[in-house]
């Protein structure tokens, strides 16, 4: 299939199921299994609006472990413009018996027999102003080695058609939800809580992975000051956890990397 027939062919659907069924057929071209769409924008969202064409045990076992907080990609995702495999995504250490979140999600996806992903990110804004921000991925079940080939040669074919793909997304979906639209946020959504500068100066450091003994001391403060700093912001950012609470500063812009 030629690039300029992928775009017509994505330009013509007129429903979201129709826009799924295409785009699967089209990485079936490329020796994709399935991908997964999903809002990456509302961090604070249990289960944020998604299409995917993976099978239901994958996506029962994402959501079951609550992989939509701790996946490294939908972390990286939010920070990066530019299209990722999973290959290129830093995983935390394992220390000890207890392992990270991050890796238990990628551990499970190569369980399902993804061996490897492309990721690609797309940031927008709407006519009002809002930031919005999504995430594609390819789901690849082939060697990596074939993969690695396909990726050298037609990743920026895949980045363009996602493109495509997404902005016809957003179009369909402001259309048939246009009362309580679930992939855009309402604006209430949208307001930033009120951080103190020490408050977002602790939630930089944190999403730089410093600890909080790492920041009391960048910051020349107590640890027990620092610990309270970040209390604070996660309660006013309504976060359940100093991951979801980079995750949604970063999100509302509060702090940047």
């Amino acid at each position: 299939m030629r690039l300029e027939e992928a775009i017509a062919d994505i330009e013509r659907c007129n429903s979201m199921d129709e826009l799924q069924i295409t785009l699967q057929r089209i990485i079936d071209h490329y020796g994709f299994a399935a991908f997964t769409f999903i809002d990456a924008g509302q961090p604070h969202l249990d289960k944020p609006y998604y299409v995917t064409t993976t099978n239901k045990a994958w996506v029962n076992e994402y959501t079951h472990n609550d992989f939509v907080r701790t996946d490294p990609c939908l972390i990286k995702v939010r920070r990066t413009n530019i299209p990722f495999n999973w290959g290129a995504v830093e995983l935390p250490q394992v220390l000890g018996r207890r392992k990270p979140g991050a890796v238990k999600a990628m551990e499970a996806a190569r369980d399902h027999g993804f061996t490897e992903g492309f990721v690609v990110p797309y940031h927008f804004r709407d006519h009002r102003g809002f930031l919005f921000s999504s995430s594609t991925v390819f789901f690849w079940k082939d060697t990596v080695k074939r993969f690695k080939l396909l990726f050298g040669c037609h990743r920026y074919e895949l980045q363009l058609i996602t493109i495509y793909w997404t902005q016809r997304a957003i179009d369909l979906v402001a259309r048939d939800h246009r009362h309580a639209p679930p992939f855009f946020r309402a604006p209430d959504d949208l307001v930033r809580p009120a951080l103190t500068d020490r408050e977002r100066d602790v939630m930089s450091w944190a999403a730089r992975g410093k600890t909080i003994i790492d920041t009391a001391e960048i910051l020349r403060i107590s640890e027990e000051t620092a610990e309270t700093h970040i209390r604070n912001a996660l309660r006013k950012l309504n976060a359940a956890n100093k991951t979801h609470g980079v995750a949604k500063s970063i999100a509302l812009g509060l702090i940047d990397l």
